[in-house]
C-alpha cells in the first residue's frame, strides 16, 4: 500500500549546486489536507513532517533544522525579516511543503456475502425464500493528499526546485510522514539539489 508517492520534478535552469550551511524545513499546514495528512492538530502535523524531513536530510549529510522550533510568524511577516532570521540561524536554503485540499474517492473491494433464508414447499414446488446479505468488503472511501515540495536558496528569490507529491492518507501518521520525507529528500538528491 503506497503511503505517499513522488511525482514529476522541476529544476531551474539557473540552479547551481552549493554546500549549504543549514536548510530550514517548513511545512505549511494551514489547510485541511495537511492537517489530515498527519491525523493530528495543525502544530502536530507541521512538527511531524518537518522532523521527519530534517532526519532524512541529516541522514544524507545535509545540516537541517525544523522551522517550527526556529522561526516565528513574525519572522515570516516580510522577506527582510526572514532573511534576517536566516542570517541569525546561519541558514541559506529553505525546503517548503505545500498541500492542496484532500480529495476522496470510492474503491470497490472484494465483498463477502451470506445467504439467509428457509426452504419452502408449496404444493409440488420447492424453493428457497431469503436474501443475500453483505457481511464485509464492498465500496470503501479512500482519502488522498496532494501538494508539492519547493526549494529556495540565496542565489535567487525564485523557486529553484519543485516536486509534486501525493498519496493515500494512511492510518500511521509517523510512517506516512517518514515516507513522504524520504521520497522528497531522495528526489532532491537525485536531481542534484544537494
Amino acid at each position: 500500500m503506497t503511503q505517499g508517492f513522488a511525482q514529476s520534478s522541476w529544476k531551474s535552469s539557473d540552479y547551481r549546486k552549493e554546500n549549504y550551511r543549514k536548510v530550514v524545513v517548513l511545512a505549511k499546514t494551514s489547510n485541511p489536507g495537511a492537517k489530515r495528512l498527519a491525523k493530528t492538530s495543525n502544530p502536530g502535523a507541521k512538527r511531524l513532517l518537518e522532523d521527519q524531513t530534517v532526519a532524512e536530510l541529516q541522514a544524507n549529510g545535509i545540516q537541517a533544522i525544523p522551522a517550527y522550533s526556529n522561526i516565528t510568524e513574525r519572522d515570516l511577516a516580510s522577506e527582510n525579516a526572514l532573511i534576517a532570521k536566516a542570517d541569525q540561524l546561519e541558514a541559506d536554503a529553505l525546503l517548503v511543503y505545500n498541500f492542496n485540499p484532500l480529495t476522496s474517492e470510492y474503491k470497490n473491494g472484494p465483498s463477502v456475502n451470506a445467504n439467509l433464508g428457509i426452504p419452502v414447499k408449496v404444493g409440488i414446488f420447492r424453493g428457497f425464500l431469503g436474501t443475500n446479505v453483505p457481511i464485509a468488503g464492498g465500496p470503501k472511501q479512500v482519502q488522498k493528499f496532494s501538494g508539492s515540495v519547493s526549494f529556495y536558496n540565496r542565489q535567487s528569490s525564485d523557486m529553484q526546485w519543485n516536486l509534486g507529491i501525493g498519496g493515500k492518507i494512511g492510518s500511521d501518521a509517523t510512517k506516512q510522514a517518514r515516507s513522504v520525507a524520504k521520497k522528497a529528500v531522495k528526489a532532491a538528491v537525485r536531481d542534484g539539489i544537494f
